[in-house]
């Protein structure tokens, strides 16, 4: 599907485009899960993955292929998602990225997990339209990420990761 260099090129350009909100991200666990998750048909199939949630992390699936469930002939390349029913927290929610994404995907659905909708401005981060420059955050999108950051902590919906040693460091 996809090799650990996609993942990590998709974590560096978020990084890239979240460094002006002080917001990073960085992978702390790779998993694979059966393969009756590869392929997202439908409401129900992106549902069933909010079970695997990790507590106070951002939870990224990567999946073979991803189906819109409003226009059924229509693939994408990534989603935020909020599973609804009873055996999930009120505020669960996760990502999910195709394999056939585009380098700055993960970023865009990272937007939407902080609390930013779809912008009509070219060159956005959250905007279809890629424009002609590198993309970006605007200035009311920034503080967005930047409250999102701080109530989802304070709250200990995500929780600052440990802090990364280099090798050969002591």
């Amino acid at each position: 599907m996809v090799d650990d260099a996609w993942i990590d090129a998709q974590v560096r350009v978020a990084n890239e485009i979240f460094a002006p909100t002080g917001v990073s991200f960085r992978v702390v666990e790779r998993h694979t899960m059966d393969g009756s998750h590869a392929r997202l048909e439908d409401r129900v199939d992106r549902h069933v993955l909010g079970r695997t949630l990790h507590p106070g992390r951002i939870d990224v699936f990567l999946v073979r292929s991803l189906r819109d469930v409003d226009e059924p002939s229509r693939m994408r390349q990534g989603v935020h998602w909020r599973p609804r029913g009873e055996e999930y927290p009120p505020r669960a929610h996760f990502v999910i990225v195709s394999s056939v994404a585009g380098p700055t995907v993960l970023a865009h659905e990272l937007g939407h997990y902080f609390g930013n909708r779809h912008s009509p401005t070219p060159g956005n981060i959250m905007s279809y339209d890629r424009g002609d420059v590198p993309p970006f955050f605007d200035a009311g999108q920034r503080a967005r990420i930047r409250f999102s950051a701080r109530r989802f902590l304070r709250r200990g919906e995500l929780v600052p990761a440990e802090p990364v040693t280099p090798r050969g460091a002591r």
